[in-house]
């Protein structure tokens, strides 16, 4: 096998599917489309209707609005993910997942009492880790970054008092970066037997980016202006990226590109994602809300990339992604006419299975806690404030640097928690 693709297999393939930061839901998944959901733990999205960002999560919800409004704002993610080493103390590394701002912007504009229309600009699906170059085990953590964004366009229309319906084209631009450098392999044969090559010398880098298109779909019932439910869709999206760029620093006598960039291709699948909400009124200045939601990780079964120029396989990986479940409730107080105060608490199943979870996909089940405020500076502006705080399990990970080679398995431990800080401004026309 050549030097290439013995040590460009297990990194490449982990770093192709990942997407802007360790923080989102469980796998990569990302919740951040609004500062007053963060603030509820995600709960009731799709059923509030208390500001534009709703009809991002379930067009139909646009009914709810009665003027053009508008809301643009951005969380804040600032998480601790470490990694331990269970064999030796040089397989540690701390805070491996960088700070990340994901903005939101959302528009909805009703047409008539019937009609309505909407855009919106979120990130659906983002992850990075970023290890220091002569990490030990750079062979399969180094640097992982890719950032999507999902620009929607949607359209929603009123049955009756009881029945909306919405749906909404979606597209995903995706960009991608992977480094893997060679850690201790470069102490042992073959790559001790090439002169040059150091801890931090490159084995695989891929650098791409390509959109990928889908749709979505809600349905919104009222049982009156204090109690709904909402019932959502997300599809499957396939990002192909068609124009992929792979080097390394090994010499072309030992498989390598020699620093040369080559063209590859591989295609990335995006679940699909159901979502059930509701929204109650149960007092005068309180309400309840909850969401249930169901994510198609098992589409996520293996990656594959290919030479364009011959459609030789570059590399393999199992992923094996099991579908997952996500679970939130929360409450909201309305104080008085300016202030409402809000919060929530969520529970991430992880899609990853133990034997295929991997240090730079170090994920886990996640638990959330989070409270906002939103303060009405009149009936047409308001801004909205939200705190969080995620809480990861503590796992193990048993990965081998060279994943074809057995005698490589090295042990990990891996803790993780984020704290999360949005704020959005809102406005009614």
């Amino acid at each position: 096998m050549s030097q290439k693709n013995l040590f460009s297999k297990s990194a490449l393939a982990i770093a192709v599917a990942i997407v802007s930061s360790n923080a989102g839901a469980a796998g990569f998944l990302l919740n951040e489309y609004s500062t007053s959901a963060l603030g509820r733990a995600f709960s009731g999205a799709g059923a509030m209707g208390d500001n534009a960002s709703e009809g991002s999560r379930n067009p139909a919800a646009m009914m709810l609005f009665d003027r053009p409004s508008l809301s643009v704002g951005a969380v804040y993610i600032d998480p601790t993910v470490d990694i331990k080493g269970r064999d030796s103390d040089m397989f540690t590394s701390n805070n491996i997942a960088p700070n990340a701002l994901v903005p939101n912007a959302h528009f909805i504009f009703p047409i008539n009492d019937k009609w309505a229309v909407g855009t919106s600009m979120t990130t659906n699906f983002g992850l990075a880790t970023d290890f220091p170059k002569d990490y030990a085990a750079g062979s399969v953590g180094g640097k992982t970054d890719l950032k999507t964004v999902n620009l929607n366009l949607s359209g929603a229309y009123r049955l009756n008092d009881n029945f909306s319906f919405g749906l909404g084209a979606n597209a995903v631009y995706a960009d991608a970066e992977i480094t893997r450098h060679a850690g201790v392999l470069s102490q042992n044969p073959p790559l001790s037997n090439i002169p040059g090559i150091s801890n931090r010398s490159t084995v695989a880098k891929l650098k791409g980016d390509d959109w990928g298109y889908g749709w979505n779909a809600g349905v919104l019932y009222e049982f009156n202006q204090d109690n709904r439910l909402s019932l959502t869709y997300r599809s499957k999206v396939k990002v192909k990226f068609e124009e992929g760029k792979f080097s390394n620093d090994l010499p072309l006598m030992a498989g390598g590109t020699g620093g040369a960039t080559e063209k590859g291709k591989l295609d990335l699948n995006l679940p699909d994602i159901w979502e059930f909400s509701g929204y109650h009124k149960v007092a005068p200045k309180w309400a309840l809300h909850y969401s249930v939601a169901y994510t198609g990780w098992s589409e996520f079964k293996d990656l594959t990339a290919y030479r364009k120029s011959d459609g030789k396989e570059l590399f393999h990986k199992a992923e094996n992604f099991d579908d997952a479940w996500r679970l939130a409730i929360g409450t909201t107080y309305f104080y008085d006419d300016n202030w409402t105060f809000r919060t929530g608490i969520a529970y991430d199943e992880s899609p990853v299975p133990a034997k295929y979870r991997s240090i730079s996909i170090p994920d886990q089940d996640r638990y959330w806690l989070s409270a906002g405020t939103t303060y009405a500076f009149n009936e047409n502006a308001s801004v909205d404030v939200g705190i969080a705080y995620m809480h990861g399990k503590k796992v193990n990970i048993n990965e081998r640097l060279v994943e074809q080679d057995p005698r490589t398995m090295t042990h990990f431990k891996s803790e993780g928690s984020a704290w999360l800080y949005g704020v959005n401004f809102n406005y009614a026309f």
